[in-house]
This record gives structure tokens, sequence and C-alpha cells, in this order.
């Protein structure tokens, strides 16, 4: 596929480059050194001059010169620690004009760059006054302009006695609430937010607004332990933000409040609604609010994967705007639902990390294997997968947990789906590898080991001396305050999302200084000259960083080769290899006639190919946050618990406890290589009797569009139901340009050929279905025309 075209002013920079760096390679054409000769000017005249230029420049840009210099570095530094970072719909953003950029939070600080280096603007954040005054997390927030934020958590203190809620009344022992300011929050370990004071009875006594905020309710009664979040007053960052905003500048924002390793979004806080209306009311700019999707694949562990999606921007309408006037906090809440909206429909979210993996799963059983999808077709389908999901579990099940109460064929494919997956883990393969495990290829097999070998050999000596110390060293040290986070926050699961921050952060720092430990070595011990010594460290970049891409080459392989490893174990060539292809392949079918089976009930996920996301969320998943809110706080509750117990053995509950954050999870770290591995080895998989066949989807693409091409490819049994989605695929597909003609003409004659060996059913079919007859004219009218173009061309030839 041809790559995208370098623009016209990289070009010219390039060239600029290379042109100077030529002249300056040789006395004779250097232009400094002709022009001192003729002029008899000394050349250090020519370097005054030109020093004066630079520092008046750096001087009437210093602001833009380090924003943009920070850029960079976060360019480079996310290039190593992410193998790729993807982005889908970049078009949405607008190039004109104050933006607010809303993102879920997911890894800290690596968020905000990851954000800061994918928009083309100039983008501000807010961060939490806590991390701003850090070191580090701090100097890199004041760099790129970012505005402090104080936090009423940041700032939490220890109650004194015990609390239990009794409906909307909060009875206190050995309290002294009539010392609280009535802004102030009581928080304790049942609350995520913490409970409003409404108003103070007595120093044992006080009525809350949110007791509904209680996440047990057969915890009412029991005496717990508290902290006072005191009032913040926050105008006059506000008044800052809005005057920011009103200039013209860019706001980037978190609005869950703080970041986690949860599979969905958390409740939203009500900032971001108040900054977008306050810069409305103050100086009547509507400003734009693009969501950003950031889905992290094993973003917390080295060489991870991002992709990043930009939404439709919203505004406030004068509906929304006139219920403000009237009543803010329902303006807000309006706003707030809006912004969840918009912002879950860029993401792909799930209850937990099971039924994630569950999906991921099924959404690549169901994709055709030799068709190269677009990142936007894909994420396209896995949110159709997790969405189609969640309305299938809110319509059959009363708990909303789990699979166990929805149709027996669903939870049958569940459960095979589970102990496929686990099998998979057992023997360290991946999806990809299972289709030709019964297809052995020693000559692939002895060029994967031997490029293996070579790669890791070459890698051996930058990685030992330059990577691995440095790796070791900050993946311990990031474990430790991971684990420490975990027991202060009530919302994370496993605190993976401090892992990787806390890498880069140490790395930053740890890899340069081993550098100049080496340097110093080299030139003091070993008698390198100066020079010598220099040009040792101006490689060191480089050395390092081929080290870490011969090391993910090598790794690969060695992933590749796992299957030949275990073909030494008889019970891996007796039950996975002669077993394991077939039941793929019978997942794979029954994967999709669910689909088919259930797709058209989920008529708006189902047929269009641009899915309005925020409707089917606005009117199908609004109560389905409640869920996941249940199992964060239930999830967090028991790892905190294990922490605690664990405490006393630090070094092992490190290691067995966190790893990364796989362990206490399972193989869900697994599971999301599976995508990556799948799209870097696509192009070595045969797929289903069309070996070596090969084709690329568009960008605008339909997920479900390639069904009715792969089904009938693998043979399926069942031709009326082949048959009957090809129907509604050519209905849907008559309503389309004049460009999809010859695939309709296509699909409409092979859908008649269908028709003529299976009449019986067809026939059954008709008379249980009222709209058979209207299929059948349109697939004639179809066909017709096929015919009446077929006779044109000939003519015309």
């Amino acid at each position: 596929m041809k790559g995208a075209k370098t623009p016209m002013r990289e070009i010219r920079l390039r060239l600029f480059g290379c042109a100077v760096v030529c002249l300056l390679c040789f006395d004779v054409i250097n232009p400094v050194k002709i022009c001192s000769e003729v002029l008899n000017i000394h050349p250090a005249w020519f370097f005054l001059v030109s020093l004066a230029f630079s520092a008046s420049i750096i001087y009437g840009n210093f602001n833009d010169l380090i924003y943009f210099s920070t850029k960079v570095f976060f360019k480079s530094i996310l290039s190593i620690f992410f193998s790729s970072i993807e982005v889908v719909g970049k078009e949405n953003i607008p190039t004109h004009g104050p933006v607010i950029f809303t993102g879920n939070h997911m890894n800290q600080f690596v968020d905000a760059a990851v954000v800061l280096t994918t928009t083309p603007h100039k983008v501000g954040f807010l961060v939490a006054e806590k991390s701003y005054k850090k070191k580090g997390i701090g100097h890199i927030a004041k760099a790129m302009e970012s505005i402090p934020v104080a936090r009423p958590q940041d700032t939490a203190v220890k109650g004194p006695g015990l609390v239990k809620l009794d409906g909307n009344l909060l009875v206190g022992k050995d309290t002294q609430f009539t010392k609280l300011n009535k802004r102030d929050k009581i928080l304790d370990k049942k609350s995520v937010d913490g409970y409003m004071i409404k108003s103070v009875v007595s120093d044992t006594e006080l009525i809350i607004l949110n007791a509904k905020d209680h996440d047990d309710d057969e915890g009412e009664g029991e005496w717990l332990e508290y902290d006072i979040l005191p009032y913040v007053d926050q105008s006059g960052m506000f008044d800052f933000v809005h005057a920011a905003l009103a200039k013209g500048n860019c706001l980037g924002i978190f609005p869950e409040g703080g970041s986690h390793d949860n599979t969905h979004l958390l409740p939203l806080k009500a900032g971001i609604a108040a900054i977008a209306f306050g810069t409305m009311d103050k100086y009547s700019i509507n400003v734009p609010i693009v969501p950003v999707g950031l889905n992290y694949y094993r973003g917390h562990r080295f060489r991870g994967r991002v992709v990043v999606e930009f939404g439709a921007p919203k505004a406030i309408d004068k509906d929304m705007y006139s219920t403000f006037k009237n009543n803010k906090r329902e303006g807000y809440t309006q706003l707030l639902n809006q912004i969840e909206e918009s912002m879950r429909s860029v993401l792909v979210t799930a209850p937990d990390y099971k039924e994630l993996q569950l999906l991921a799963a099924a959404r690549r059983l169901y994709q055709d294997p030799t068709k190269v999808t677009s990142i936007k077709c894909k994420q396209d389908l896995a949110r159709r997968f997790s969405m189609g999901f969640a309305i299938l579990r809110k319509k059959y099940m009363a708990n909303g947990k789990g699979y166990k109460e929805m149709p027996q064929d669903i939870q049958d494919v569940a459960e095979k789906l589970d102990e496929y997956l686990a099998v998979l883990h057992k023997w360290g393969l991946r999806d990809y590898q299972v289709s030709t495990l019964d297809e052995p290829n020693p000559a692939h097999h002895y060029h994967t080991f031997a490029h293996a070998l070579v790669v890791m050999l070459l890698a051996s000596i930058p990685t030992l001396f330059l990577n691995l110390p440095v790796g070791v060293l900050v993946g311990i040290v990031a474990r430790r305050e991971a684990k420490e986070d975990l027991k202060k926050s009530r919302v994370k699961l496993h605190a993976r999302d401090v892992l990787l921050s806390k890498k880069i952060l140490y790395s930053i720092v740890a890899v340069p200084a081993l550098w100049l430990l080496w340097g110093v070595v080299l030139f003091i011990i070993v008698g390198f000259s100066f020079k010598a010594t220099l040009m040792f460290l101006f490689c060191c970049p480089f050395f390092s960083y081929i080290g870490v891409m011969a090391v993910e080459a090598g790794m690969m392989d060695i992933k590749d080769f796992r299957p030949v490893y275990n073909r030494l174990f008889s019970q891996f060539r007796e039950e996975v290899v002669k077993e394991l292809p077939k039941q793929r392949v019978e997942l794979q079918a029954q994967v999709r006639a669910l689909v088919r089976k259930y797709g058209p009930d989920l008529d708006a996920l189902y047929f269009p190919e641009d899915v309005q996301w925020e409707q089917i969320i606005r009117h199908h998943l609004r109560d389905d946050d409640a869920t996941s809110k249940e199992k964060t706080i239930e999830a967090s509750k028991s790892d905190k618990a294990s922490a605690d117990d664990d405490s006393s053995n630090t070094g092992e509950d490190s290691k067995s406890t966190m790893n990364d954050g796989d362990k206490s999870s399972g193989r869900e770290g697994k599971e999301e290589e599976e995508d990556d591995d799948y799209e870097r080895r696509v192009s070595n998989i045969p797929g289903p009797e069309e070996a070596g066949r090969r084709t690329t989807s568009t960008e605008d693409e339909s997920p479900f569009s390639l069904l009715p091409e792969f089904s009938i490819s693998l043979g399926l049994q069942n031709t009326e139901s082949s048959n009957d989605f090809i129907q509604e695929y050519v209905q849907n597909s008559l309503k389309k340009s004049d460009t999809h003609k010859k695939t309709v003409q296509d699909l409409a004659g092979l859908s008649l050929s269908l028709q003529e060996d299976s009449s019986s059913q067809l026939v059954e079919e008709e008379e249980e279905v009222e709209r058979g007859n209207e299929d059948e004219e349109e697939l004639e009218v179809a066909a017709d025309e096929s015919d009446t173009e077929l006779n044109e061309s000939k003519k015309d030839k």
C-alpha cells in the first residue's frame, strides 16, 4: 500500500539540512570561510552575529520553543516505550479557535503526553496541584504551560471518631461535626466521591445530600473510619481558564478526576461543565469539546500499543444554556451526560477484564484472517461487540453481572471461549498461531530460529550494558510505588496506571546517568581519549534504540518458535495440535452464528455503516455505569485487603501481586497482545480454502460488510442463513452510490445461485417471514440490472 505523501515543507527542510551539511564539509565551498577570506573578516564575527540573532529569536518565542521542544522530546520517548501510536478521527479536531480536549485517564501523565503528541494544537492541561509541585512531573507540567488545580482529596484529613449511615442521616461516635464547614465532604470507605453536607444537626449527627452514592446498602449501620475533605475555593483557577479559552488557547482535561486502571469510565467531575458554561457566560464563546479515547493495549508494559481516537466535537446548545441559566445543577448534569456519551463513543469498554478479553477473542474469531483491516474499522468492530454485548446483558440479566442469566447459546459460546483462551494461556500460544498448528513448516521454523539467534546476538551488547540495568531497576521501583498507590486509592484495581508513568520518569534520569557512568569508566579506567569518549556518548542513544528494536524483533521470533518447542511434549501433540485448530474453527462458526442470530435485534449496531454511538449509549446503556461502578469498588476493596494482608512480605508481594499487573488478572495481558501480534503476522496466515488470497479494506468500510464474503468462502453448512445475510446486504448496498454497483451485482448473482440450490429451505422461510417475497423481488431486480448492463456493454464493444 502506498504510504502517505510527505509535505513539501518538510521536503524543503530536509533538502536544506543536507545542503548545509555538504557545504560545511569542505572549506573550499564553505560560505562562511569564503566570505571571511574575501571580506577579510574573522569567522568569529559571523559566529557572534549568528548567536545574537539566535538569542533574539529564542527570547521572542521562548514559551513556544519550550513547548514544542517538550513535544518533540515526548514523541521520542513514546516511540521507544510504545511499539505504535495510531490515530483515528483526526479530521474531527477544529482547525481554529479554542478547543477543550477531554479524555479518559488510564496512564497518569502518559495520557497527557499522548494527547500532546497527537494533536496539531498547542494544548495546556489541568494538573493536580499535588503533582504540579512534585519534582520531575512538575517541571514537565510547567514546561507544557499546564494549570495547577487544588483538589479536596489532596488535602484530606482523618476525622475523629467513627461514622455510620442511616438513610440520609450520618451518625457519628466521638465526632465533632459542628466544626465542619457546610461545603466540606465526608468520605468513608463505602463512598467514592464523598457525602455532601446538607445540614449539621449536632456533633454526632448531620444530614447528607447524596446518600444514594453509598455503594453497599447492606453495610448501613456499620461503624467506619472517615476522612474530611475540606472545601477548596477554585474560583481563581476557573477565571484563569475562562480567560485563556477566550484568548483562543486550547485546554486538555481528564474529567474523571484521577488516573485509574479500570476497563470503563468513572463518573465525571463537574469541573469541565463549569469551564464550558463559564466561558460562554462571561465571554459569549461556545467552546467545542472534543472527546479523546485513549485505548491502551498492554499500556502498562514496555512496547505496548495505543490507539487514540478523536470524536466529533460537542458544544452547548440553546436549550442547554437556557437550562443552565435557570438551574445550574441541571445544566451541568445535561452537559456532563453529553460529554460522557461522546467519550464512551470513542472507547471500547467492559465491566471487567474477563469480559473485555472474551469480547476481544470473539472479535478476532469473527474477523476474516485474509483481510488486512484498517485500525478505524477494527476499533469500530470492537465497539460494536462491546456495546452489543452490553445491550444483551441489560436485556436478559437483572443483576448485570457475568453471563450466567443470558440465553443458553451465548453461555455455551462464552464458556468455550474461556476454555479456548485457557489452553492458549497454558501453552503460551497466540490465536493467530492456532490455524497452522497442524501444518508444520520446517523451513519457516529454521528461518525463524536463525533470525532470532542473529538478532539476539546483535542486541546482546547494547541491551546488557545500556538497557537491561535500567529496565530491571525501574521495574522494581515502579512496582513498589504502584503497590503504595493501590493502598491509598479507592478506584484502582491493580494500580497498573502507575507502572508505565513511573518507568518513564525514572528512565529519563537513569538512562543518561548510565551512559555518563560508562563514559567515565572508558575515559578514566580504559584510557579512551576525550574525543573517543565523546563519540561514544553521542552514539549511546543510537545503540540503545537499536538494542530495543532488535530485542523486540527477537521476542517476536521466540513467540513464533513456541509451538515448535511445545511439540516436544506428547500432551501438546495429542491434545493441542490435533484438537485446537478444530476447536477454533467450530468457535469461529458459532461466534458468527450468534452475530447473525442476535445482530438483527441490535438494528442500530448491526446494519448501519456509520453507527450513532451516542444515541445507542443514551437509549440503551445509560444505566450500565452503575454496574461497572459496583464492580470497581468491590475489586478495589478486595485488592487492598490482599495487599494489606501481605504487607509484611514486601519483596515477594511486589512480584506476585503486581508483576506488571498481569498475574492478578490471569491471562489478560497476553490476550491484549493478540491484536499487536496479529497485525504483524497477518500476512503469513493462509485463509480458509483461499490460501494466499488477500484484500485490503478501505477506511470507510463497515466491519459487518465483511461477513457475506468470508461466510461463503468458509463453506458454511447453513446455506439458508448465508443467503439471508446476503439478501440483507444487497438491500442495503442498493442504496449506495454507483461505485458499488458491480459488488452488488456479483452478490445478487451469488445469492440467486444459492436460492436455486436450497429452494426447499427458501419456501419454508417465505411461509414464516412476511417480507420474503419482497427480498426475492429486489434480488431479481438486481439480477435484471446486471443482465441489462452486461448486454449494453456487449453492444458497445
